[in-house]
C-alpha cells in the first residue's frame, strides 16, 4: 500500500478506508455541482476551490452540471439519505466525491479535505470516508471581559481555526464593559470595546462559516463593573461588597480572607430587570442567532443581604430560580432561547425541574474529576437539554495545565455523550489579568473540537501533530508536544490542591510577604520545576515556523516562558525571607528587578499585537504592585547593610 496513504486527520472520521491506487487532481479540471443544488452547496464548493488553491497552486474552476468536455476533480452530489451534518467523501479514478445533505456537511467535508491535500497533496490515495458528528452544536467560548479584548481580526483568525476544526458555535463572554452599550457610554467611554458594527461584521463572517455567533451576557452575578458605579450600586444585593466564605478561595494565596466587590443583583428592585432589559436590548441586535446564553452562574451573595428575609423564608434556591425565570421572560420576549450556566441550579436539584423545557443548562466544570456524569444525569432525568462545558486549563496557568486538560475535555466528551447532551462548549477564560498568550489555548481547542465531533474515536487525538501540520506549519515538527510539555510544569509544584489554578501563577498574584504558597514549595522542587522549564526554553531554538504570525508565536512563547522562570526565582526569594532574610543579597532583587521589567516590557508590546489597548493597565496591575514590594525591599535591605 502507497505510503501516502497514512494519513492523520483530526477530529478522526467515524470511519475511513484506504485502498491501492491514487488519484491525481488533473491541473484543468473543475469542481461540479448539481443545478438543483447550487446556492446551498456554494460556499463548500467555493472553500473548496480556495484551499486547492491556496495548497496546490491550481485554479480549478466552477462547474454547474457535467458535461462531457469537463473533466470532473471533484464533484458535489446531495443526498437526503445522510444525517445532517454528515457527510461521505469517496476518491477513486474518477474524482473525488463528495456527497452531503446539508450545506455545512458539504462544508465539513471540505475541512477533511484540506487536511488530506496538506498532506498528500495532489496525489490522493483511494478511499472512503463516512462521517458525521456526536454533538450538534461544538462551540469555543472566548473570555473578553477579563482584561484581554482581541481585536477584529485576531476573532476572524480564531473563527478560521473553528471552521477548520468543524466547530460551529462561538460565543463572546461578556461581563462588565467589554461590549459598547450603546444606552450606557459612560460604562465604556474609558475601554476600547467590541462595537456593534464590529459583531454584525463577525456574526456575518462566521455565517459564512456555518457557525452560529451566540450572544453571551452575564445577567445576575458577576455584575461587580456595573455595580460598584454609583448610578447602579442600589441594584446590588450588599453594596457595600463582602468577605467570600471561607470554603471558596485558597487560604495559602488569601491569608486574611477574600474581600469581593458587590457583584449579585438584587432580585426583588425592579430597576433591576430594567436595565437587563436596557442591556440586552442593545446587544441582541446584532446577532442573527436564536439562542442566548445569559449567565447567572456564581450569585455568591445572594441571600445574604437585601434579600435575606426572601431567602431565609423561601430558601435560597427557590430565589435564585424565581430571578432566572424572570430573566427567562425577558429572553423568549425578544425571541430567543435561553442558555445558562448551570452550577446554582444543580446545588438545588429538587428545583431542576421547575425549569422551562424550552431553556438549555450549560453544565461547566473545569477539573479532571468534575462529576459531569452525575451533573448532567440530572438535567436528563429533569429532560432539561444540556450542553457539557469544560475548559482548556489555559487560565491561571501561565502555560496551561496539559493534563488536567485532557482529562477534563475527555471526561465532558464521555459523559455528555451518554447522558445526551445537545452541545460541548469549550470554554477559554482569563481570569486574574488574562495572562496567557493565544497559542497557550489551541491544544484545548484542537484536542476539545476533535471530541466534540467524535468522542470515543478521538480520545487518542493527535493533538501535538494537528498543531504542527495545521497551525503552526512547524517543518520541525516540534512545537506541538512543546506547547503540551509546556502545560504540564504545574505536575512539578508542590502537588497541593489548587482548582483553576497554578502555583506560579498564583505567586505572582501574592503579596511578597505572603509565604503561603512557596512555604509549600521545597528548594528540591524548585530546583527540579527550573530544569525542566529551561529544558523546553532550550527546544524552542529547534522550531521552524512557517504559519504567518511565526515570529509573534515564537516572542509570546519565550514571554511565557519568562513568567514561570520568575516566578521560580521569586519563590526562592520568599523562602529566604521566611528562613533566612538577612542572607540575601540585594543583587539577587536588583536581578529581579530587571527581569520583571523585561518581562512586562515584552508583555505591553505582545499585547497590542493581538488585542486591544484597553484592559492592558488592568492586567499587569498586579505585576506592577510586585514591583513596588521589590523595591521596598531592595531598600530595607540597602539600609540594613549600611547599618
Amino acid at each position: 500500500m502507497p505510503e501516502i496513504c497514512a494519513l492523520q486527520l483530526l477530529p478522526r472520521p467515524q470511519t475511513i478506508t484506504v485502498s491501492e491506487g491514487l488519484f491525481r487532481i488533473p491541473q484543468r479540471g473543475a469542481i461540479t455541482i448539481a443545478p438543483a443544488e447550487k446556492h446551498d452547496v456554494l460556499p463548500a464548493a467555493r472553500r473548496l476551490q480556495q484551499v486547492i488553491s491556496q495548497l496546490l497552486q491550481l485554479s480549478l474552476p466552477l462547474s454547474v452540471g457535467s458535461r462531457p468536455a469537463i473533466q470532473p476533480a471533484a464533484s458535489f452530489i446531495y443526498s437526503p439519505l445522510l444525517p445532517a451534518q454528515g457527510y461521505e467523501i469517496a476518491a477513486g479514478a474518477d474524482g473525488i466525491a463528495i456527497t452531503y445533505s446539508t450545506p455545512e456537511g458539504a462544508y465539513y467535508a471540505v475541512a477533511t479535505l484540506k487536511q488530506i491535500l496538506e498532506q498528500c497533496g495532489r496525489e490522493l490515495p483511494f478511499l472512503l470516508i463516512r462521517d458525521q458528528p456526536d454533538f450538534a452544536a461544538r462551540g469555543l467560548m472566548l473570555d473578553i471581559s477579563r482584561n484581554k479584548i482581541p481585536k477584529l481580526e485576531t476573532l476572524l483568525k480564531i473563527v478560521d481555526l473553528m471552521a477548520d476544526l468543524k466547530l460551529n458555535q462561538l460565543q463572546l463572554y461578556i461581563e462588565g464593559s467589554p461590549f459598547a452599550y450603546e444606552s450606557f457610554p459612560q460604562v465604556w467611554e474609558l475601554e476600547t470595546p467590541v462595537t456593534g458594527d464590529e459583531i454584525l461584521r463577525l456574526n456575518a463572517y462566521c455565517q459564512e462559516r456555518f457557525i452560529e455567533l451566540v450572544p453571551n451576557q452575564n445577567s445576575f452575578g458577576h455584575m461587580e463593573h456595573w455595580l460598584t458605579r454609583p448610578e447602579f450600586n442600589h441594584l446590588a444585593e450588599i453594596p457595600d461588597g463582602f468577605m467570600l466564605p471561607e470554603n471558596m478561595y485558597d487560604h495559602d494565596l488569601y491569608p486574611d480572607g477574600l474581600f469581593m466587590q458587590p457583584g449579585t443583583f438584587r432580585t426583588e428592585h425592579p430597576g433591576v430587570l430594567e436595565l437587563l432589559g436596557k442591556m440586552y436590548d442593545d446587544l441582541l441586535p446584532y446577532f442573527t442567532s436564536a439562542q442566548f446564553n445569559v449567565g447567572c452562574d456564581e450569585t455568591y451573595e445572594l441571600g445574604l443581604g437585601r434579600s435575606k428575609a426572601l431567602a431565609d423564608s423561601g430558601g435560597k434556591g427557590r430565589l435564585y430560580l424565581s430571578f432566572l425565570l424572570e430573566i427567562h421572560k425577558l429572553v423568549t420576549a425578544r425571541g430567543k432561547k435561553m442558555q445558562f450556566w448551570g452550577d446554582i441550579i444543580l446545588q438545588h436539584p429538587e428545583l431542576i425541574p421547575l425549569l422551562p423545557k424550552d431553556i438549555i443548562a450549560m453544565e461547566w466544570g473545569y477539573s479532571a474529576e468534575h462529576p459531569f456524569a452525575a451533573d448532567t444525569l440530572k438535567f436528563r432525568e429533569a429532560q432539561i437539554p444540556f450542553y457539557v462545558c469544560p475548559g482548556t486549563s489555559s487560565w491561571n496557568s501561565l502555560t496551561g495545565r496539559t493534563d488536567n486538560m485532557l482529562a477534563n475535555l475527555r471526561s465532558a466528551a464521555v459523559h455528555g455523550k451518554a447522558n445526551g447532551a445537545i452541545g460541548y462548549l469549550i470554554t477559554d477564560w482569563g481570569d486574574f489579568g488574562h495572562w496567557q498568550h493565544l497559542p497557550v489555548s489551541y491544544a484545548g481547542y484542537v484536542y476539545g473540537a476533535a471530541l466534540a465531533w467524535g468522542a470515543e474515536n478521538n480520545l487518542e487525538a493527535d493533538t501535538a501533530g494537528y498543531l504542527n501540520r495545521s497551525i503552526f506549519r512547524d517543518r520541525s515538527s516540534g512545537i506541538g508536544q512543546l506547547l503540551l510539555d509546556l502545560g504540564n510544569y504545574y505536575r512539578l509544584e508542590s502537588g497541593a490542591l489548587r482548582p483553576n489554578d497554578s502555583e506560579m501563577s498564583m505567586l505572582l498574584r501574592s503579596r511578597l510577604d505572603n509565604m503561603g504558597i512557596a512555604g509549600k514549595l521545597s528548594p528540591e522542587q524548585l530546583d527540579q520545576l527550573e530544569a525542566y522549564i529551561l529544558g523546553i526554553e532550550g527546544r524552542l531554538e529547534e522550531l521552524s515556523l512557517a504559519c504567518e504570525d511565526a515570529e509573534l508565536v515564537m516572542l509570546e512563547l519565550e514571554n511565557s516562558i519568562r513568567f514561570v522562570k520568575h516566578a521560580v526565582q521569586l519563590a526562592r526569594i520568599k523562602l529566604k525571607l521566611a528562613g533566612a532574610p538577612d542572607t540575601l543579597d540585594p543583587a539577587v532583587i536588583r536581578r529581579q528587578i530587571s527581569d520583571l521589567e523585561l518581562l512586562l516590557h515584552e508583555y505591553r508590546t505582545l499585547w497590542i499585537r493581538r488585542n486591544r489597548p484597553g484592559g492592558l493597565t488592568q492586567s499587569v496591575s498586579r505585576l506592577l504592585s510586585l514591583k513596588t514590594d521589590y523595591e521596598a525591599l531592595l531598600l530595607s535591605l540597602t539600609e540594613h547593610t549600611k547599618n
